[in-house]
């Protein structure tokens, strides 16, 4: 009998994970984020007005960095309290952006490499030289003690990104942690926003977005809705058996935060 992941990937667990590419995926949403990454960085990052190109100074961008360093003393936090001791000596941070939790990471770890889809967003992350963050377009080869993503994998359809996260956990070395956060479901209200699967209220609604999802404009930040059978079920098969999940609310589009530590 096939597992729930074959069923997903059309493949036996022990074969290579293949990503789709963005052209089989009902929306590019690489492209959307390189617009975000060409017109407004920080605030593609971060939805708060002091982030705009237009207004941002240097004061404003070192309170964006400074909210990646509380963020990173918060998870490193929670990784200790859940799971005992941890000192990591490495971290992939996936959809750094321009790095706000990369630098962070590296501070705490000694090394950390960001992975972002946009050339743009990865520039302006450059800019900012940090001795032991580097940046880069794809996962690289080796294990990491922390793998972490942070609303991120809301924003990439989960046609695409069950995959991708499967990548991801695989660069995890014996003992990492996770730190990993998506959204599942959203308020009833919500339905008709795009990248919906699911939609509670006094009663559940399995939904079907895909022409609101059309019809957006270039450049949209989609929230898209994950199978958590299917997130827990890659998250387990990396070997992280010991797992908290706590739940986030962004306006009404619910999520977890997914804190792991590989066994």
């Amino acid at each position: 009998m096939k597992s729930l992941v074959d069923l997903v990937f059309g493949k036996r667990l022990g074969d290579a994970p293949t990503p789709l590419p963005p052209s089989a995926m009902p929306r590019d949403t690489d492209a959307d984020w390189e617009q975000l990454g060409r017109n407004d960085p920080y605030f593609g990052v971060l939805a708060d007005p002091r982030f705009r190109s237009d207004v941002i100074d240097d004061a404003a961008r070192a309170e964006f960095f400074a909210s990646g360093e509380a963020e990173i003393d918060h998870q490193l936090a929670i990784q200790r309290s859940r799971f005992g001791p941890f000192e990591p000596g490495s971290a992939l941070d996936f959809g750094c952006g321009v790095g706000r939790l990369t630098r962070a990471l590296a501070n705490r770890t000694g090394r950390a490499v960001g992975v972002d889809v946009s050339p743009s967003m990865l520039a302006e992350a450059r800019k900012g030289a940090h001795a032991t963050a580097t940046f880069r377009p794809d996962l690289p080869e080796g294990r990491f003690d922390w793998i972490v993503s942070i609303i991120v994998f809301q924003h990439i359809p989960p046609e695409r990104g069950y995959g991708l996260l499967r990548n991801l956990l695989a660069r995890a070395a014996p003992g990492a942690g996770l730190t990993l956060q998506l959204t599942v479901y959203r308020d009833l209200h919500h339905r008709h926003i795009a990248g919906g699967r699911l939609a509670l209220g006094e009663r559940i609604e399995t939904l079907d977005t895909s022409a609101a999802l059309a019809a957006l404009p270039p450049g949209e930040m989609v929230m898209f809705d994950y199978d958590l059978s299917v997130v827990m079920a890659l998250v387990f098969e990396a070997g992280f058996a010991d797992a908290v999940l706590v739940h986030t609310d962004h306006g009404g589009f619910h999520g977890v935060f997914i804190h792991g530590r590989r066994t």
